[in-house]
């Protein structure tokens, strides 16, 4: 009798798909611009990619997270305004404002409650737009 083989036990990131990559010319562009300007930071980051692949990851990441934190200074000054809104809405625009955050990962939901309450008030004032209510202003006699 012949013994089972198993499976090949393959980590979450080699059984996914290939990478897939956009190609914009005009951010190659532009990338292609800042090398020939720095070709030292070329040659540090070809570098970290080859010899320290650890580090390199976490340099990207680092940059990632520099943007998250100076989106989130921003986000700190609108929340304010954002919560007094929320709360002055509707049971019904606060349920869409919530179904929006329902599946948010924690690390964003501050961002992504302000950009609710931001889709929200555009709702709202789209349909005031689309309803105009009549003009209160004085009539120009003729």
């Amino acid at each position: 009798m012949a013994i089972d083989q198993k499976p090949d036990k393959k980590t979450e990131t080699e059984r996914s798909k290939p990478l897939t990559f956009r190609d914009n010319p005009e951010v190659k562009r532009k990338i292609e611009d800042y090398k020939k300007a720095n070709p030292d930071d070329v040659l540090y980051y070809t570098r970290l990619v080859r010899e320290h692949p650890d580090r390199a990851i976490d340099t990207f990441i680092l940059n990632r997270v520099q943007k998250h934190e100076t989106d989130m200074k921003l986000i700190e000054k609108q929340l304010p305004s954002a919560k007094a809104f929320y709360d002055a809405q509707t049971p019904e625009a606060r349920q869409r404002i919530d179904r929006d955050l329902a599946d948010t990962n924690p690390y964003y939901k501050e961002k992504a409650f302000v950009q609710a309450v931001f889709r929200e008030k555009d709702r709202q004032t789209r349909r005031e737009f689309a309803n105009p209510a009549p003009a209160t202003g004085p009539k120009v006699a003729a």
